[in-house]
């Protein structure tokens, strides 16, 4: 999580500006007023390429977007949000509701809204370019007053009240990169499931398709032979579609697979100071010593050694500065009688 606001650490005539800023550049240009006292906590977490979960605590705000704020070239984006306490009121392409707490709205960002928050709130969106969701605009908008049939409606409601605690348990990887992508997944197929089928369906199998060979890349990311012909023949498709389908996310099969190697690597360092960095190299699946250091250097800024033993000297520091178990207990006070 990162926190891109909290005006409690700034002087008071400070924050409606600060707030006015923020939203800017985390939602999409838009009129922005902020309502006294003007205390905001915004906290963010990344979804992978293109997509990310922004929470929202605010004691009051207004966003309207217009016409006139259309014109600029920010990403075609779409919001699934979800107000959690608090009084919010949107308006939306004509549409009737998005009022109540604890309901998704769904938002075309390319479109005129008017969201207003009256009063201590907390709001959370999960944001997508169109790009990422492979969902054209016009499907996203047929949608929008279909939402609350969808017989995925609760699950993706559940999935997105719970998302932030999750995201703030899980270690970075793999299972972190996957819940982003999963994500993003449940917020098509709930789209596609208001919808009747059409051309744009069909293509959404790419999407799918990068999904599904990502987290194969992730459980064999060891093995040495783990190239694309033999992810195309594994997932049926050709080598040329499982291009398409990384380029459509600014992939490459290639750099994907060495970029999850080398953080494997990177942890296996840290964790075994006496083990050789070839053999270390060689279990995840680099063939070439020397290939290795240099990705690994331009990756982490240290050679695979320096890194080895810089990691080795923490930890021996950090053992050296706990407290013993006999010093413990001294200290720690007996039990009340």
């Amino acid at each position: 999580m990162t926190v891109l606001l909290d005006t409690s650490l700034l002087p008071v005539r400070q924050r409606a500006e600060a707030v006015r800023s923020a939203m800017t550049s985390s939602v999409a240009p838009a009129a922005i007023s902020v309502a006294p006292p003007a205390q905001a906590r915004i906290s963010h977490w990344s979804l992978g390429s293109g997509a990310e979960l922004l929470h929202h605590v605010s004691s009051g705000h207004r966003l309207t977007r217009t016409s006139r704020h259309l014109q600029s070239d920010n990403p075609e984006r779409l919001s699934l949000g979800l107000p959690v306490s608090g009084s919010v009121r949107m308006r939306h392409r004509d549409l009737t509701g998005g009022d109540r707490i604890g309901e998704l709205q769904l938002t075309d960002l390319t479109s005129p809204y008017d969201f207003l928050v009256d009063g201590p709130s907390c709001v959370q969106a999960v944001i997508v370019d169109y790009a990422r969701l492979g969902v054209p605009v016009d499907a996203a908008r047929t949608a929008l007053p279909r939402l609350a049939a969808s017989p995925m409606y609760e699950l993706v409601r559940r999935h997105l009240f719970e998302l932030p605690v999750l995201l703030d348990r899980l270690e970075p990887d793999p299972a972190l990169t996957m819940l982003g992508s999963s994500t993003v997944e449940l917020v098509r197929a709930l789209i596609a499931s208001v919808l009747d089928d059409g051309a744009w369906l069909r293509t959404v199998g790419t999407g799918t398709l990068f999904t599904r060979v990502t987290a194969y890349i992730r459980q064999h990311q060891r093995d040495a032979d783990l190239s694309a012909a033999r992810l195309a023949a594994e997932h049926s498709v050709s080598v040329r579609t499982l291009y398409a389908a990384f380029a459509k996310e600014g992939e490459q099969v290639a750099e994907w697979v060495i970029r999850g190697r080398l953080r494997g690597a990177h942890r296996e360092l840290a964790g075994s100071p006496t083990a050789t960095v070839s053999s270390i190299a060689r279990s995840w699946g680099f063939a070439n010593a020397r290939h290795f250091a240099r990705r690994f250097r331009d990756e982490y800024g240290l050679t695979p050694q320096e890194w080895q033993r810089s990691a080795s000297q923490a930890a021996a520091g950090a053992a050296a500065n706990a407290p013993s178990t006999s010093a413990t207990r001294r200290t720690s006070p007996g039990p009340h009688r």
